[in-house]
């Protein structure tokens, strides 16, 4: 019986969502949270969940910084198929895994924010500014001009 495209979709959050809290800093909440759900109230099976999810974060904070986007995404694929595996075996546990989701996206937004290649990150806002008529910009993709540049002033003369 093939997955519904509902827990398909539920499966591939939650896999993108375990990536993301692998390297903040709520991540023991997260992983208690994904172990319960897997471990389907053995303590066995929450045992071994909690070690490939701590492996998995082990992977990721141990990778350096230019293999660090593949090997998420071959982490995100491997935790997808455990998780749409889980789901077809008990759908019931799809609202086990969204409390999950919901907790962990709280726990991500409260924890540290991260970014690579050109792109700027923050926890909270974040102001850039310019002054004397020069372009100030977080992330520049393309051509950047100033909209109305300002007329040179008596110190410009």
């Amino acid at each position: 019986m093939p997955l519904a495209d509902e827990l398909a979709g539920l499966a591939s959050l939650a896999g993108r969502a375990l990536i993301a809290a692998a390297t903040g800093d709520g991540w023991e909440a997260v992983k208690r949270g994904f172990a319960r759900v897997l471990g389907r109230g053995d303590a066995d099976r929450t045992r071994l969940a909690e070690h490939r999810l701590d492996q998995t974060r082990e992977q990721l904070l141990a990778a350096p910084e230019p293999e660090r986007d593949e090997l998420a995404a071959g982490l995100e694929a491997t935790w997808l198929t455990r998780l749409a595996d889980l789901l077809e075996e008990d759908p019931g546990l799809a609202g086990e895994l969204q409390a999950v989701l919901d907790k962990a996206g709280t726990q991500i937004r409260a924890g540290s924010a991260s970014a690579t290649g050109h792109a700027v990150a923050a926890g909270r806002d974040v102001t850039v500014t310019a002054s004397g008529g020069g372009v100030a910009a977080a992330t520049i993709h393309g051509n950047v001009s100033p909209g109305n540049p300002t007329r040179p002033g008596p110190a410009a003369r």
